[in-house]
């Protein structure tokens, strides 16, 4: 895409810091720096992110906020009460929100407390919590392998004439080598993996952390059989005004870089960390399962086929649209279970 911005020269030069003696960058390092250097980074920034317009780069089910927020209100109220906790005494906690976009901002709500916390953001989580992020795990930073045919090699990033490029890293590194055993070695030269170190990072940070309560992500991501046997051009996507960038190296800082989570290793995480009651369904099914009240509402004979509710409900649920292309990943620690 030549109409990219050209990358700010305060991203360059902390990349250029982050080279090793051969200048070589560590994949992460170019992601964390591209999307979170402190007031260039592209979540760091003011910038409008996410919306309609041409300005915006994707727009996400935040975005159609008088419904989705109905609809995760009642999820969660009964999620709570499935697992024996009152959701005036437990606080909501929303992770990785847009400034101006936290989802319960003016939205009436049963919780103790509501806070919402962007990107960067020291997080601390209150006892009895409701831990809900949308479309936080993809925004983390991942390692890249590439099967040349015979072995694994991996990829990161060097500077040349100032602009990042691809490079082979020497060996596998320490995060990428405990993939390995998992990893099928009968695929064809070329075969890209996007291996989602960050999010499973993340994850196990805020897992790890003894607060009772309930987690809903919304996010999209694959199984590992998915990520490892279904996208042989790997998972990394790059965006800038609604389009994709081929190139997620191109134009740091002003274009957003994401790749599918792994839902598996989520998954095994929350067991790990003692949570319960496990349910990954597309957003589609959770809408359908976990807010019928809202489904009601909705279909109400007495509103008009083109209600602005309905439009958004169908943006939501369609699997052309949100419904199939996001999946919610729900759990609670504690409480009594009725």
């Amino acid at each position: 895409m030549n109409d990219l911005p050209k990358p700010p020269p305060e991203i360059l030069t902390a990349l250029a810091a982050k080279a090793d003696s051969e200048g070589f960058i560590e994949l992460p390092d170019f992601i964390e720096t591209a999307l979170y250097l402190p007031k260039h980074g592209y979540y760091s920034k003011e910038k409008q992110r996410v919306g309609r317009n041409a300005q915006s780069d994707f727009y996400t089910s935040v975005s159609l906020k008088e419904a989705f927020a109905e609809i995760v209100l009642e999820a969660s109220c009964s999620l709570l009460e499935q697992a024996g906790f009152v959701p005036t005494q437990t606080h909501w906690l929303e992770i990785g929100a847009e400034p101006g976009g936290a989802l319960l901002d003016g939205i009436q709500n049963p919780f103790k407390s509501a806070c919402a916390l962007g990107f960067g953001q020291t997080i601390e989580i209150p006892d009895q919590t409701i831990l809900f992020s949308n479309e936080l795990f993809d925004a983390q930073t991942f390692r890249q392998i590439r099967f040349d045919g015979r072995e694994w090699v991996e990829y990161g990033v060097r500077l040349d004439a100032k602009l990042p490029v691809w490079s082979e890293r020497s060996t596998l590194s320490d995060e990428a080598s405990k993939f390995l055993p998992d990893l099928p070695k009968d695929l064809p030269a070329g075969y890209t993996i996007d291996l989602p170190t960050g999010s499973n990072c993340l994850a196990k940070s805020l897992l790890e952390k003894p607060w009772p309560g309930a987690f809903i992500a919304f996010d999209y991501g694959k199984t590992w059989h998915g990520i490892t046997q279904d996208t042989p051009q790997g998972s990394a996507r790059a965006y800038f005004q609604h389009r994709q960038v081929p190139n997620i190296l191109e134009s740091p800082g002003s274009i957003d870089i994401t790749h599918h989570i792994c839902w598996d290793h989520l998954e095994n995480l929350l067991r790990s960390a003692r949570f319960e009651s496990l349910s990954l369904q597309s957003q589609e099914a959770f809408i359908v399962h976990r807010a019928p009240k809202f489904l009601q509402k909705a279909f109400d004979p007495s509103r008009r086929a083109l209600d602005p509710i309905r439009q958004k409900l169908k943006e939501l649920m369609h699997p052309a649209l949100m419904g199939q292309k996001f999946q919610a990943l729900c759990a609670t620690r504690g409480g009594s279970p009725k």
